[in-house]
């Protein structure tokens, strides 16, 4: 896939410039400052990837979005369809009360009403690959600290993400995978173009850090994939 990715302008909008790269390479083309006005952001900054989502519902694209949080996702649910989700999803948001966990709860009943769904299935690369062949990219959220093997970070008050072992916490983040090489490796797109994993946005990654990248996510809200496609 001939798939470009801009850098991502500061450290809170992986996520739109992520999106953005998936809209360009699916022919739609929004000037990215734009994009990031209108996709809705945490009050601690950064986004969620049912935000993501949603954004590309009301563009008129369908989304799928694969969620492995189990804060939100009982695995009985798995079965559901999406009316009988939606209700297990409002009875969910009355009982809980932390407040970013309401929010993230409501995102994905907002998301079922606009048209989108939400799938299960176990995270292996043949679930990629099934979108690779077709030409789609994957849009996902996951743990920079472990696919970067980086020290964890905290935020400063300039806003700036600053590395510390000791005070920093884990970190999310979103890339854009567009392939799988001969040997298995994911080929991976990255706003973060300081990322240390290469000299620039693209590089290779072992399937397996990868997929545990993914599932170690959901210490972040990041534990998630989203499939946008043309209707």
């Amino acid at each position: 896939m001939d798939l470009k990715i801009l850098p991502q302008p500061d450290d809170v909008t992986c996520g739109p410039t992520s999106l953005h790269a998936v809209y360009s390479y699916l022919g739609y083309n929004i000037p990215l400052k734009k994009l990031i006005s209108e996709i809705e952001f945490l009050e601690e900054g950064g986004t969620l990837g049912v935000f993501l989502g949603i954004d590309a519902l009301k563009r008129g694209f369908k989304a799928t979005i694969y969620s492995y949080n189990l804060k939100i996702f009982d695995p009985t649910w798995s079965k559901l369809k999406m009316p009988e989700l939606r209700e297990k999803l409002v009875a969910l948001h009355k009982a809980k009360h932390a407040p970013k966990l309401k929010k993230a709860i409501d995102a994905y009943i907002r998301f079922i009403d606009l048209g989108g769904t939400v799938a299960t299935a176990d995270l292996r690369a043949s679930m990629f690959e099934s979108y690779f062949k077709r030409g789609i990219p994957v849009l996902c959220g996951l743990s920079a600290t472990y696919l970067y093997r980086s020290p964890r970070e905290y935020t400063n008050e300039k806003d700036q993400s600053v590395f510390d072992d000791i005070h920093g916490e884990p970190m999310g983040h979103f890339v854009v995978l567009y392939g799988l090489d001969e040997k298995k490796q994911f080929m991976v797109a990255d706003p973060d173009c300081t990322n240390p994993m290469a000299n620039g946005p693209y590089y290779k990654v072992d399937k397996f850090r990868l997929i545990h990248s993914i599932l170690l996510g959901v210490m972040t809200y990041d534990g998630n994939i989203l499939v946008v496609e043309k209707k």
